[in-house]
């Protein structure tokens, strides 16, 4: 059963970054390679991130996020019309963490549902009290740790959703599923981690958002 959910609507500064890196790609596409250079600044610090709390590692995110770029600079004329630049390369950094995985459980039977994980909650507030900024760490260590007990599929939509900030159409481009399943699978986590974490914390996240 599908469940029923407006996707955000793209804010100004959200079309701004989409127009500057397809104008980057197309330049980079007629062989401007400062442009590329330009663009890899851009996305790499966010598809680095992506990348460590979809695998829970550190020790290979820099080998991952360096074959992600050299793949796209290989292929990035395939990437038609540019503005699908993000979830083409987020589904190239998605497809080569799952490269890992499998690697992983061939070594070490390890399932893929047991994944750890990082953040769910964006914490963009900038807090100059110590006590806050303890109080909102602990808070997030807490959501972390209910992270890990999601269904591998709610925790990367969710990732992909609340840290990475994509549309729930850019969501299904890059797990290669409908809107209805990305929607759905957000829902769903969104109620399995109101059913995990601790009612105090759910109530101070809550009240802050």
């Amino acid at each position: 059963m599908e469940h029923s959910a407006t996707s955000p609507q793209p804010s100004t500064e959200d079309t701004s970054h989409i127009q500057i890196e397809a104008d980057l790609l197309k330049a980079a596409q007629n062989g401007d390679l400062d442009a590329f250079d330009d663009l890899q600044r851009r996305l790499e610090p966010m598809i680095k991130r992506f990348v460590r709390r979809l695998t829970g590692a550190t020790n290979i995110e820099d080998d991952i996020v360096q074959d992600v770029f050299m793949s796209l600079y290989m292929n990035m004329s395939k990437i038609d019309p540019p503005e699908k630049l993000r979830p083409y390369v987020y589904r190239m950094a998605r497809n080569r963490c799952y490269d890992e995985f499998r690697r992983w459980e061939r070594r070490q039977e390890l399932s893929l549902d047991d994944e750890p994980t990082q953040m769910w909650v964006s914490f963009n507030q900038q807090s100059e009290r110590p006590d806050e900024l303890t109080h909102w760490l602990l808070l997030l260590m807490e959501v972390q740790d209910a992270m890990q007990e999601l269904p591998e599929n709610q925790r990367e939509a969710l990732i992909l959703f609340s840290e990475e900030q994509l549309s729930y159409a850019e969501i299904a481009d890059v797990t290669n599923t409908s809107l209805g399943t990305v929607k759905s699978r957000i829902y769903h986590a969104k109620q399995n981690l109101r059913r995990i974490v601790h009612p105090d914390t759910l109530k101070a996240i809550e009240s802050e958002w």
